[in-house]
């Protein structure tokens, strides 16, 4: 009788080492680079929308609490997964085990119950504002001058703090679904791992928690509403490119109320450009973690096992791909200045105006100190004299 059977069937050392190694390059060293870049690029952007000039508008406080979600993301990001892998990978790939001792790993595990929903939370906090935000930039493209009276900075701020308590009660459920279990080797050192409790190891509750709660609100509604505005929003966009095309045409003193609504849509243009831009390039990253997602409820619905038809791809394909979803998250989080830059006039100006006065007010500095010096040589080389 054949003895392979599936339950004798585990990774071998070179899938353990190959994934090992993937995760160490692209999920360590790569995503410490992108951590810090992304960290930079969210405190510059947040400077940069926070001045008088940006905040006036509805859509940068959106982007605002967007980039200051981002950056808090970023540092756990950073704390727990890229610096955490870095470190412990080398030691887990020479020994080809990953499951050697670890005091960081340790920390991690001992900590996973508060981290995991702290992250699942400013995950969906980034999900929503990215919504609200495009929500908000198409009304101000198909509503034109009335769009002022709803496109306010008090209604920004309440739609940002409903969406905060939303996320916060959504994700409160995983705060009871998670603990970490303590355990002794054979050396009497603590290890910690990271466990279901007994509730989230009820199958109803990983049912509707995973399955008709957790995919639904986290990735279908968001994705098919941010698809529809994306539409919607360049279906206006050309039409208004039609319309200030055909005005060009007309008599200045023939201006109507609709050539008046036109040229104050041509002043949102640009920054409506920028927000379609940001909207893609959430869509492209978060598109492999929805993958990844999917992936796994369908996993918990059946028996896990490992057989030869799904060997490769269960010991390779899956995890690999798990962490370039956790990668492409990353690229999410510090992609959004370089389109502030590229698309955005506004935003180039208000930073070049910056840019100026930080020089000025190093250069006055400079001169007020070279000042300083002369004045003091002079009043020593006066009191020489005298003596």
């Amino acid at each position: 009788m054949p003895m392979n059977n599936a339950t004798n069937l585990s990774c071998s050392d070179e899938d353990i080492r190959f994934v090992l190694t993937f995760a160490l390059i692209l999920g360590g060293w790569s995503s410490i680079v992108t951590c810090v870049l992304g960290l930079l690029a969210n405190t510059f952007s947040i400077i940069i929308l926070a001045q008088q000039r940006m905040r006036s508008l509805s859509t940068n406080i959106y982007l605002i609490a967007l980039a200051i979600v981002n950056f808090l993301w970023l540092v756990f990001f950073l704390i727990f997964y890229a610096l955490r892998l870095t470190i412990i990978l080398p030691s887990f790939i020479s020994a080809n085990d990953q499951h050697i001792f670890s005091v960081y790993n340790q920390i991690f595990h001992q900590l996973s119950p508060y981290i995991i929903p702290s992250m699942n939370t400013l995950q969906l906090c980034i999900i929503y504002y990215t919504v609200a935000v495009s929500v908000d930039r198409y009304l101000y493209i198909s509503m034109g001058l009335n769009a002022s009276q709803y496109c306010t900075i008090r209604n920004a701020l309440r739609i940002i703090f409903s969406l905060t308590v939303f996320a916060i009660l959504f994700i409160l459920p995983y705060w009871f679904k998670y603990r970490a279990v303590t355990y002794l080797d054979y050396q009497n050192r603590t290890h910690y791992e990271v466990s279901h409790t007994k509730l989230g190891q009820q199958k109803i509750f990983q049912q509707i928690i995973n399955i008709y709660i957790y995919v639904p609100v986290v990735h279908v509604i968001p994705l098919i509403t941010l698809l529809l505005i994306n539409i919607l929003t360049v279906r206006r966009l050309i039409q208004y490119h039609d319309e200030h095309r055909r005005l060009l045409c007309q008599s200045i003193r023939q201006m109507t109320m609709m050539q008046t609504k036109v040229l104050y849509s041509r002043r949102h243009f640009h920054v409506s450009i920028m927000l379609i831009a940001v909207v893609v390039l959430f869509l492209l990253c978060r598109l492999p973690m929805l993958m990844n997602n999917l992936y796994e409820v369908h996993n918990s619905t059946k028996n896990n096992r490992l057989t030869e038809d799904n060997l490769y791809f269960q010991c390779r394909i899956w995890l690999a791909f798990n962490t370039f979803a956790n990668f492409m998250q990353t690229i999410n989080s510090n992609g959004n200045l370089i389109i502030y830059i590229l698309c955005c006039q506004n935003f180039r100006e208000t930073t070049r105006e910056l840019f100026d006065k930080l020089i000025n007010f190093f250069r006055f500095q400079s001169n007020e100190g070279l000042l300083s010096m002369i004045h003091i040589r002079s009043r020593t080389s006066t009191r020489s004299t005298v003596t």
